[in-house]
């Protein structure tokens, strides 16, 4: 804790070991144009020492991987959600996965799942693809959410799939889908005012936009620098459409939860931005 915050980092990439970590953060960093230093690893030895010195109560690990290792991917991500209770599992799918969909999404739930991430730009897919549309009507009906990848990765954009215009249809067809669109979809506030009028359930994350990291300040195009900014659109759109996430170990929850503190913000919208909204969204469900 923070204070009197309960502190929920609601974007975090987790791995294996060191090994893992340096070749996957290398591999994103030259694909995506990455130059500036990586304030962590990521493993889950880093990431817990992270949370104790910076007083973080959750994280939310929304890890994802190719079509390939997905599955073994998420069984990882939530045993070790088994072994460390204050990391909340996300899962990933990918419609190339030779399964069926609804079982695996409830086999996962039923082994602790909190939700879903999404990266359709890094993953290579058409988040519309008629295969997930079984995963989707799932979601739906039980209320489960699901965060997607939203806007650029740094300033590099590969293809269409995690673009607002991509995703907005599924987000306008599953209105009982609560969807998270990560890094305040691509920094647009014409974007971010619109659809939070437009829709009920969606919500955005802070991740690298509203970033504290000086290396990202300085390189990442779609970074509101001016605090006015995030301040004034939390006032427009209200608190709890915002989870605060840093995208660790890419961004600086350090970094991050500091420039936040010192936003002019009252207590009670950091107190429902720092941790209550996460913790509606992946912890407080239940799900038969």
């Amino acid at each position: 804790m923070i204070g009197n915050f309960t502190i929920v980092d609601g974007h975090v990439h987790t791995f294996s070991s060191e090994e893992v970590s340096s070749k996957i953060l290398q591999s994103f960093n030259k694909m995506y144009s990455i130059e500036f230093e990586n304030p962590g690893t990521g493993t889950i030895d880093d990431v817990l020492k992270s949370m104790e010195n910076e007083g973080i109560d959750y994280t939310v690990m929304a890890n994802f991987a190719p079509a390939k290792i997905l599955h073994s991917n998420n069984k990882w991500t939530l045993e070790e959600s088994r072994k460390h209770p204050n990391l909340i599992p996300l899962v990933s799918f990918h419609p190339d996965m030779d399964v069926s969909f609804e079982s695996l999404l409830n086999e996962y739930i039923l082994d602790g799942a909190k939700g879903i991430k999404l990266h359709p730009m890094a993953q290579g897919f058409d988040p519309k693809d008629r295969k997930l549309e079984g995963i989707y009507e799932f979601c739906n009906d039980i209320a489960f959410p699901i965060v997607f990848h939203c806007g650029r990765v740094a300033n590099a954009r590969l293809n269409e799939f995690s673009d607002v215009e991509t995703l907005e249809p599924l987000i306008a067809r599953y209105e009982n889908i609560p969807f998270v669109l990560t890094h305040m979809a691509d920094g647009n506030v014409k974007d971010v005012l619109r659809l939070s009028k437009s829709y009920k359930n969606v919500c955005f994350d802070t991740s690298i936009v509203i970033s504290g990291y000086p290396q990202i300040r300085e390189t990442n195009e779609p970074s509101w620098l001016d605090d006015s900014i995030p301040e004034g659109v939390i006032s427009e759109i209200g608190a709890d459409r915002l989870v605060f996430g840093s995208d660790y170990p890419w961004g600086s929850p350090a970094w991050d939860l500091k420039r936040f503190m010192g936003m002019n913000l009252t207590d009670e919208q950091k107190k429902i931005i720092l941790g209550e909204n996460a913790m509606k969204l992946f912890l407080n469900r239940v799900y038969n």
